[in-house]
């Protein structure tokens, strides 16, 4: 495993493999705590269940330094200071994911000639994600031009000619999020023609759509990450344009299955991408 803090100013300070210090223990790396309400009803065992939620993750680091105790201190000093915000990347079985934080806490022992030092970091997000955004589309092109090893299987142009691609006219494609939560999206809407009312449906019936008409270049995005969603064409607000009845849309866990649509059926002049990044205990 690769740990690594990054600062604010994005300075990086490797966490593990630090010829200054050793990572003795971190403690919070795979913390998942639920907040659960209830409510009672006289006579009856048990409760309802109101809502759930994760808990923000609390990630503490000791850092044992065996020598040089105050000048490596202010070594790290450099990066982890107080109050500020910060990102912890982790790199594991090919997997790269970060987690942003404040530091909350550093407990600097001095006047020893060795030391651990305790930094307590605070996630008001309590999950790790992507680093890297996936993007799927909804409609897109098919590259069909390739080149073979084998001089028998070589291709040759008829009168009709030969594609170097297909346009593929699938409404409906299934993504598959193999994260620990459900996710929010980025859904951008690229016009390739005339567009009347475009939406984006998934496989349970909610949907999320604009009360407009597209034209050839015009861009939709809609953003449904939570504390983060926007409505916007060609960057302006158009929040007021939204479709009666629409639902922040989220990419659940396991396989999920989007369809666009349109009202006046000329869903072949657009297209949608997808962008989103997995989350994980």
């Amino acid at each position: 495993m690769k740990l690594e803090f990054i600062s604010k100013a994005g300075l990086i300070l490797p966490l593990t493999g630090n010829s200054k210090f050793k990572l003795s223990n971190v403690l919070g790396l795979t913390v998942a705590n639920a907040d659960i309400s209830s409510t009672t009803i006289a006579s009856m065992d048990g409760d309802f269940v109101n809502n759930v939620r994760t808990m923000p993750r609390d990630i503490t680091l000791e850092l044992t330094i065996e020598a040089d105790v105050e000048n490596i201190k202010r070594y790290i000093s450099q990066y982890i200071k107080p109050k500020q915000t910060a990102t912890l990347r982790m790199t594991q079985n090919s997997r790269i994911t970060q987690i942003s934080c404040v530091v909350r806490d550093i407990d600097m022992p001095r006047y020893t000639n060795q030391a651990t030092m305790q930094i307590a970091l605070y996630c008001s997000n309590p999950y790790w994600e992507d680093v890297d955004y996936t993007i799927q589309e909804i409609a897109e092109a098919l590259d069909l031009h390739y080149f073979t090893d084998y001089p028998n299987d070589m291709l040759f142009f008829t009168d009709e000619g030969m594609p170097f691609g297909e346009y593929d006219m699938n409404r409906t494609k299934t993504f598959i999020n193999d994260g620990d939560a459900d996710v929010g999206i980025n859904i951008s809407i690229i016009a390739l023609g005339e567009v009347v009312d475009p939406a984006i449906y998934n496989s349970e019936g909610e949907y999320i759509g604009v009360n407009i008409t597209l034209s050839a270049g015009d861009e939709v995005e809609i953003n449904t990450e939570k504390g983060r969603k926007t409505l916007t064409l060609n960057g302006d607000n158009i929040l007021s344009k939204i479709m009666k009845g629409s639902t922040w849309l989220q990419l659940r866990t396991g396989e999920d299955e989007f369809t666009i649509n349109s009202a006046d059926g000329t869903e072949a002049n657009m297209y949608f991408t997808l962008t989103y990044k997995r989350k994980y205990i």
